[in-house]
Order: C-alpha cells, then sequence, then structure tokens
C-alpha cells in the first residue's frame, strides 16, 4: 500500500513538472512571436518570398536603368542626356541596393548561391560599361558638331556665296570677266566640297576614315586660299569690297570647320552608341537571363517546400 502512494506522489510530480515545462514553453513561444523582425523566426516560405521579390525587384530596375541609358545616348541636348542618366544611375543604384539585400538570404541553397554570383560578375561588367557609356552620352560632341554644321558653318558659306555672287555680276563688264567668273565659281565651289565632308566626318567611327576626309578637306582650302588670292590681282575697285566679304565668310567658315572637326574626333556620340547597342545590349541581355534562371530557381524551392 506504501508504494502505491509513493508511486501515485511521483506521477503527481511528474504531471506538475510537465505542466509547468508546458507553460514555460507557451511562455517562451508567445514572447518570441511578439518579435516579428527576428531574422531567424522567418519560415523557409517567407525568406523565400523575400527573395522573388528582391530579384524581381532587380529585373525590373535593372530594364529601367538600360532604357534610361538608350535615352541619355539617344537625347538631343546635355540638359536631356543629363537627367536621362542620372535616372539611369538611381535605377542601378536600386539594383545594388537589392543585390546586397538578398545575399545574405541566399546562404542555404547552392544552386541560388551560384546563380546569385553569376549575376555579381555581370553586374560589375554592365556597371564598368554603362560608366563609360553615360560619360560619353552627356558630352553629345558629334551633336554639337552637326548643330554647327548645320547652322554658323551654313550660315557662312551662304555669306560668301553671297558675296561671290555679286562680285561676279560686278565683274561681268570687266575684260577679265571670265577668269573673275571662273575662280569666283572654283573658290565657292570647293569651299561647299568641304561643307560636304562635315557631316561624313561626323558620322564616321574610325580616326583612319577621319584622317582621309581631313586630307581631303586640306586640299579643298588650298584650292578656296588660291583662287580667292588671285581674284585680288584680277578685281578692280568696285569689287574688292565684296572679294573682302568672302575672305571673311570663308575665314569664319574655316575656324568653324575647325570646331567641327575636333568635336567630331571626340565622337562621344558614335562611341557611346556602338557600346550601348553591342557590349551594353549583350551583357544586359546576360544579367537578366540570370535574374530569370535565378528566379525561377526560387520559384521551384518555394514548391518544394509548400508541399512538405
Amino acid at each position: 500500500m506504501s508504494t502505491l502512494h509513493a508511486n501515485k506522489g511521483m506521477t503527481s510530480l511528474q504531471v506538475g513538472i510537465a505542466i509547468v515545462v508546458v507553460l514555460l514553453l507557451s511562455l517562451l513561444v508567445a514572447v518570441l512571436l511578439r518579435q516579428e523582425d527576428a531574422p531567424w523566426l522567418h519560415s523557409a516560405f517567407e525568406r523565400s518570398v523575400q527573395k522573388l521579390q528582391l530579384v524581381q525587384a532587380m529585373s525590373r530596375d535593372l530594364l529601367t536603368a538600360a532604357e534610361a541609358e538608350k535615352s541619355a545616348v539617344m537625347a538631343e541636348t546635355d540638359e536631356a542626356s543629363q537627367v536621362f542618366a542620372e535616372q539611369s544611375l538611381q535605377a542601378s543604384h536600386h539594383v545594388e541596393q537589392a543585390r546586397r539585400a538578398l545575399e545574405p538570404l541566399l546562404g542555404g541553397n547552392r544552386q541560388e548561391a551560384s546563380l546569385f554570383r553569376e549575376f555579381s560578375q555581370c553586374w560589375g561588367t554592365l556597371q564598368e560599361i554603362d560608366r563609360e557609356v553615360l560619360a560619353l552620352a552627356v558630352q553629345n560632341t558629334n551633336l554639337k558638331a552637326f548643330r554647327l554644321s548645320f547652322g554658323p558653318a551654313a550660315a557662312a558659306i551662304r555669306s560668301m556665296e553671297d558675296a561671290l555672287t555679286h562680285l561676279m555680276d560686278v565683274g561681268a563688264s570687266s575684260p577679265d570677266a571670265v577668269p573673275i567668273t571662273r575662280l569666283a565659281a572654283q573658290a565657292l565651289m570647293s569651299a561647299l566640297n568641304m561643307y560636304a565632308l562635315q557631316a561624313p566626318h561626323i558620322a564616321e567611327s574610325t580616326a583612319t576614315r577621319m584622317e582621309e576626309i581631313e586630307a581631303i578637306m586640306h586640299s579643298h582650302d588650298a584650292q578656296v586660299t588660291d583662287a580667292l588670292q588671285r581674284l585680288q590681282t584680277r578685281v578692280d575697285e568696285p569689287g574688292q569690297p565684296l572679294l573682302e566679304a568672302a575672305w571673311a565668310s570663308y575665314k569664319d567658315f574655316y575656324t568653324i570647320n575647325a570646331a567641327i572637326i575636333d568635336l567630331s574626333r571626340q565622337n562621344s556620340n558614335v562611341r557611346s552608341y556602338a557600346l550601348s547597342l553591342g557590349q551594353k545590349r549583350k551583357m544586359a541581355a546576360q544579367c537578366q537571363d540570370v535574374l530569370a534562371a535565378l528566379q525561377e530557381t526560387v520559384h521551384e524551392s518555394m514548391a518544394y517546400k509548400a508541399t512538405k
């Protein structure tokens, strides 16, 4: 009988201890559940959702950065290029922020971690290309050269043409009317040939071809100078002011032409176009492909965990 009482007492003690343990565990769980931000409490599924959201944000911002970069390259003014360049840089900054937030979430999955490293390498290369493209895009040297060609250079040629046309009219009654007309026409035609070469020079991407164009320009310049100098010995006093006006207009044109060549040589727009359509496009596509693969991997992981 005493043994039975002892067993009953021990059972009651065990039950009491078990109740106390259950209460303590319940209290501990209740306290921990209030700490919703504690990373160690996030379930695997919640972490997968977070990873998926970050990957999707990276893909979206990567596309935004690429579109803004293209707009910066294609913009027609320095101000517009700068605005789009800043938008591209901001979107790239968001990609980098998401990339850094994603990294600590991938430690438990080798495939995800491998894809993340692959993206990080791709992203680093893409950022280097972006920096070069955007730095060139905001310079707009080719666009500035075209504006000089279509504006001030064209105006100087028109002024020269007006002066020489009037000179030919004034010299029509001179004994030297024929040589005056021939020399004036030669000067004007050579100047026009120089002007016609500006656009091909601005659009050219290779230094070798630029040098060839410049050599032809120098040849035409020599012909203009020779014709105008020879006119000085043929033109009578009434035509001298017109010849001086032709000289002045050509000197303006020559100065503008030199500035156009200098801007064209820098070739910032042509180079940024080439980078944007070549290396940049390929690298951006590669980065997007890796992100797509990473997103698919996270999806598969979520589906697996949801069925467990």
